[in-house]
């Protein structure tokens, strides 16, 4: 197995920032809010279904889930994301913790829902097998992935632009892949191995939205802590071309919305019943 200490370290620091933190709240607000109710119904949240909301972020898949009454306990590893969230649904009972390494007992909540969270596990299985132990038998589980190299959206219009313009003398600490669970095949055989059956795959036609045109570089610099770290080691004429890149993908293929331009960030919405 790879040693994903130092992409875990990277990850850790990364989401410690209030800065990238706050940057993933408002950036990515519009998509993950259009996930959340779909993760929501996925598993099936309703009056006093206790679910437990991993990587739980800024806390919009909780306030989802607590909409439609659900009793949620909302976990993430990152004090500044805590903090937001918090804010966001004061009602919902927010923790630190490790989605590796639950401190929950066996078979005690009836649904898990994960908001973009798998990508930073550092053992993907290992995070799946633990929501597994904690889930009912028949309990569900819902997560989302965003698309990721060729998609045609957002995180597609940055791996071509990176690829096309970027420097290869920086790369990232050794790590799961991102985007791996958007592959069905992959997705099922892992979540199997996890204790999990019935897996589906949806579609999502999610979307960012921006107030101007060269504000999609910012999103990924100050927003996602892979993005940002790859970015932020880029020499400085590498970073304006890729800047410039996005806002000219920005302009000729984006949506424009409210004042602003509506990017499309496709996703994915995986969910299986615990066996």
């Amino acid at each position: 197995m790879a040693d994903t200490r130092a992409f875990e370290k990277m990850e850790r620091e990364g989401w410690a920032s209030p800065t990238i933190a706050k940057g993933y709240a408002e950036g990515f607000h519009h998509a993950t809010q259009q996930v959340a109710e779909r993760l929501a119904a996925a598993v099936t949240a309703g009056p006093q279904k206790t679910v437990l909301d991993l990587c739980t972020g800024h806390g919009v898949v909780a306030a989802a889930l607590a909409k439609h009454g659900a009793v949620v306990t909302g976990l993430d590893f990152s004090d500044a994301m805590i903090e937001l969230a918090r804010h966001r649904v004061p009602d919902v009972d927010f923790v630190q913790g490790d989605a590796m390494d639950l401190e929950f007992a066996a078979e005690c909540f009836e649904a898990v829902t994960i908001g973009f969270g798998v990508p930073h596990f550092p053992d993907p299985a290992r995070g799946l097998t633990e929501a597994a132990r904690v889930l009912k038998p028949q309990g569900r589980i819902a997560f989302s992935i965003w698309q990721g190299k060729g998609a045609r959206g957002g995180f597609g219009w940055l791996f071509e632009a990176f690829d096309r313009l970027g420097s290869a003398e920086f790369s990232l600490p050794e790590g799961p892949d991102a985007h791996q669970f958007t592959d069905e095949a992959f997705a099922r055989s892992v979540l199997i191995d996890a204790g999990f059956h019935n897996v589906t795959l949806e579609n999502v036609r999610s979307q960012i939205w921006l107030p101007t045109a060269d504000g999609l570089f910012d999103v990924f610099d100050q927003g996602a802590v892979r993005a940002a770290s790859l970015l932020q080691g880029q020499p400085a004429d590498c970073r304006a071309a890729i800047r410039d890149a996005l806002t000219q993908r920005v302009q000729r293929e984006a949506v424009p919305s409210d004042g602003g331009f509506l990017i499309p960030t496709p996703s994915v919405i995986l969910s299986a019943t615990r066996t």
